[in-house]
């Protein structure tokens, strides 16, 4: 998946929660007691850098999951 798909997936999450990624970094600073802050996450979204880890954890915490579906147009490959 290309990284501005990720980012703009992450970012739909906030804009359909209606929570600002400031907000949200003040929240899992507190959460997590550790320093998040908006620059850094918007900086993992703009790089394409967010840990797999880190987008779960933004799913779970606004309430989404992660769902890996089957494509149909999949093609099998060889090796």
């Amino acid at each position: 998946m290309q990284k501005n798909k990720i980012k703009e997936r992450i970012k739909a999450l906030f804009v359909w929660r209606d929570v600002t990624i400031t907000a949200f970094a003040a929240y899992m600073s507190k959460k997590f007691g550790k320093n998040y802050s908006q620059s850094s996450l918007s900086h993992k979204l703009a790089r394409g850098t967010i840990s797999f880890k880190a987008v779960l954890e933004i799913a779970d915490i606004l309430g989404y999951d992660v769902v890996f579906k089957p494509r149909k147009d999949w093609e099998e490959f060889k090796i």
